[in-house]
């Protein structure tokens, strides 16, 4: 059980069950005062119940974000058009200002039901199977340009984008859902490789970064991202000064290193603004 009114205010994303926020739920938000609140498909059956959810959190707090999921294709928690872009790797090839207009078309509908960030789009290089056709590609330069396009276009549409997963995760073979991954890749790898869309996203002034649970022993050789302040260092080091998310510490099984309310806490002390704890 994780005592949430021990965090600061501002420093948790919370999700919820179900169709809608319960009264406890809601009771939890008011006591907790949470940076925002995090939607899944299980929250809804249609879009138009997104506006009523929206306005009850709205009620308790009218500066609350309101976050999503909607990278594209398969990975959106609304599929209809206009809300979810193409898949990204169907889009590599595309130019850029085709990526931009799918990603602002998708942004203007979801400002519409009240949402106000976008978990998207994904910087990481798609050379492993786990996560590639999330990925704008394999060449560093231009997933950078396409991850660009993509911010400008969710930022242009009316909503705040946050880059993901750092320090990247597109060489796994394997899903930090179901387990901690680890990469032996050296730092030059990630210096050369795997940080030119991060930094590409940086320049262009993305608002929010988003980690994820991997071990990288030549950037920590004893904490995955989501417990290192050494990692985190690093993202500060190429110039981002926004804030940056965990991902998902609840049910995520790479992330169950500790108990629940530890979690949370060295996440936050290893140097993230924002906890996700995507089920309460």
């Amino acid at each position: 059980m994780v005592d949430f009114t021990k965090f600061q205010p501002k420093s948790l994303a919370l999700g919820f069950d179900g169709k809608h926020p319960s009264d406890n739920f809601l009771s939890i938000v008011k006591k907790v005062h949470p940076f925002g609140i995090i939607l899944f498909a299980r929250n809804f059956d249609s879009p138009k119940d997104i506006r009523k959810i929206v306005g009850r959190f709205l009620a308790i707090d009218k500066n609350i974000e309101i976050l999503i999921d909607q990278e594209g294709g398969e990975k959106c928690r609304i599929l209809e058009e206009p809300y979810c872009p193409p898949m990204p790797w169907s889009l590599r090839n595309e130019k850029s200002s085709v990526v931009y207009r799918h990603f602002k078309d998708s942004a203007e509908a979801l400002a519409q039901l009240g949402i106000t960030i976008n978990l998207a789009p994904l910087a990481d290089i798609g050379t492993g199977k786990y996560i590639r056709e999330r990925t704008f590609g394999k060449i560093p330069n231009r997933v950078g340009e396409l991850v660009v396009s993509a911010v400008e276009g969710i930022s242009d549409g009316g909503l705040k984008p946050c880059v993901k997963h750092f320090p990247g995760l597109g060489s796994s073979e394997l899903d930090p859902h179901r387990q901690l991954v680890e990469s032996d890749e050296p730092l030059e790898n990630f210096e050369k490789i795997h940080w030119i869309p991060f930094q590409a996203a940086i320049e262009a002034g993305v608002p929010y970064i988003m980690t994820t649970h991997i071990l990288v022993p030549s950037l920590d050789p004893k904490n995955c991202a989501t417990y290192s302040s050494k990692i985190l260092d690093k993202l500060r080091r190429l110039g981002f000064d926004g804030k940056i998310f965990t991902d998902d510490l609840a049910e995520m099984k790479g992330a169950k290193l500790f108990l629940p309310q530890i979690r949370i806490e060295k996440a936050l002390a290893s140097g993230h603004d924002i906890a996700l704890w995507c089920k309460v």
